[in-house]
């Protein structure tokens, strides 16, 4: 069949893709601007959809839709139980911005950004653990971190995420930022450095700014310049 021609429902699965196709846009914590955007398609295509206004979607636009959320087109327009709905939405990736170490040295927050022309994105499948939070981002290591963490490392940093012993934690010092592990031996915090040669320090909220948890880490290959 050609995926540029109209696939022809019925009204109860015109209704199942709407309901679905919500779900995963609320789940994904996805605008209909923001998929319409990535996939380059109209936003009132997106809208008609969700809104149950079009009977006749084109199968392309479907399969670009199923293709963003890791399902298939039949899951979408099919009755499936929200058991499975929500499984499969587990399963689905969570985009984050790739953000460099100055910007994240001037900002409070992601609120800070005008996140709608932000270009570089890397996608996050955490399995068990629902999502990270909206201010999540990626900060990408910087050739000093090496051997421990090779160029072209990304830290997935969660700010909402408490710190718990053991943690890699970006703390701002004096302005500056820096990757601390912390052993937590109550009532001190203390910052053991992942740069060889650094000093130990040990957490003064008077002086340091936790801004967030490392999460994860991933090895990227380098981008070509």
């Amino acid at each position: 069949m050609d995926n540029s021609s109209a696939l022809k429902i019925d009204q109860s699965q015109i209704q199942m893709l709407s309901n679905n196709l919500r779900t995963l846009l609320d789940t994904r914590r996805v605008s209909e601007s923001e998929i319409a955007n990535a996939l380059n398609i109209p936003v009132m295509t997106v809208r008609r959809i969700v809104s149950g206004e079009t009977t006749d979607p084109r199968i392309s636009t479907l399969k670009l839709i199923a293709d963003y959320f890791n399902v298939s087109i039949d899951f979408l327009i099919g009755n499936k139980e929200k058991n499975s709905l929500n499984f499969m939405a587990k399963s689905m990736p969570q985009f984050i911005p790739i953000l460099d170490w100055k910007t994240v040295s001037n900002i409070s927050s992601l609120k800070d950004i005008d996140l709608n022309a932000w270009k570089e994105w890397h996608p996050i499948i955490l399995g068990d653990k629902t999502s990270l939070s909206e201010n999540a981002f990626a900060l990408e290591s910087r050739p000093s971190m090496q051997p421990r963490f090779p160029i072209g490392t990304l830290f997935i940093i969660d700010p909402n995420e408490t710190p718990s012993d053991g943690d890699i934690l970006l703390i701002k010092i004096n302005h500056d930022l820096s990757l601390r592990e912390v052993i937590i031996d109550p009532p001190k915090w203390q910052l053991q450095p992942v740069v060889a040669g650094s000093e130990v320090i040990f957490y003064d909220k008077e002086k340091h700014t936790i801004v967030g948890v490392v999460i994860l880490s991933i090895l990227n290959t380098r981008k070509e310049k």
